[in-house]
């Protein structure tokens, strides 16, 4: 969960969170409140006091408006700090990152509420499913060894990397048209998808 969170605020935010080793005493605080958060949001499920307790501001709905404190206070000095960087830099090269808050600051659109909702919409969306989805791919890869030979040969061969000494030196080496490649590789994340699908009932209203 915790690498997952990592990945998924590389790719909204473009920053290190950093929660699996908790460098950062904020990243690892707004990491608890996050998780913390998610969890009393389904609890309102059934809660039927939820409202209630908002409305008074007592038990857990007062706890979930601390910690909805710490998460905006977290993401919103990313944005302004993401904004004031791309509006004073002259390194062009900050308006070529391809996370989503630079996609929507190189747009029209810097309102950050708009952007802390969208942001935040896409981390809650992606972070337990691609986390749930990971475990079972690497416990079908345990239980079917030929399939992780077939997976490590595919990465090597079409990576390039032969002997693979250093885990970072490898990451470097695998590009978007290299993972585009990766045909087998997607097969399994796919199949894996199938037998334990990450979302296998949704709640409508």
């Amino acid at each position: 969960m915790k690498a997952t969170l990592d990945s998924m605020f590389q790719v909204a935010f473009g920053v290190e969170l950093d929660s699996m080793c908790g460098s950062s005493e904020e990243g690892k605080k707004f990491s608890i409140a996050f998780d913390d958060a998610s969890a009393m949001t389904l609890f309102r499920y059934v809660d039927i006091l939820w409202k209630i307790k908002k409305f008074l501001n007592i038990g857990s709905e007062a706890s979930m408006k601390k910690k909805t404190k710490i998460i905006n206070d977290f993401v919103f000095k990313i944005i302004h700090t993401k904004i004031e960087l791309m509006e004073s830099s002259k390194d062009k090269s900050l308006m070529k990152r391809e996370d989503i808050l630079s996609r929507f600051l190189k747009g029209t659109e810097n309102d950050p509420i708009y952007l802390r909702d969208v942001i935040l919409s896409v981390i809650i969306a992606g972070k337990d499913t691609t986390a749930t989805t990971f475990s079972w791919f690497i416990y079908l890869l345990c239980k079917h060894p030929s399939v992780q030979d077939k997976v490590v040969n595919e990465l090597r061969e079409l990576a390039n990397a032969k002997k693979i000494a250093n885990f970072a030196d490898f990451a470097e080496t695998l590009s978007e048209e290299v993972v585009e490649r990766m045909q087998y590789l997607h097969a399994a994340i796919t199949e894996t998808l199938r037998i334990y699908p990450a979302v296998p009932v949704t709640a409508t209203q």
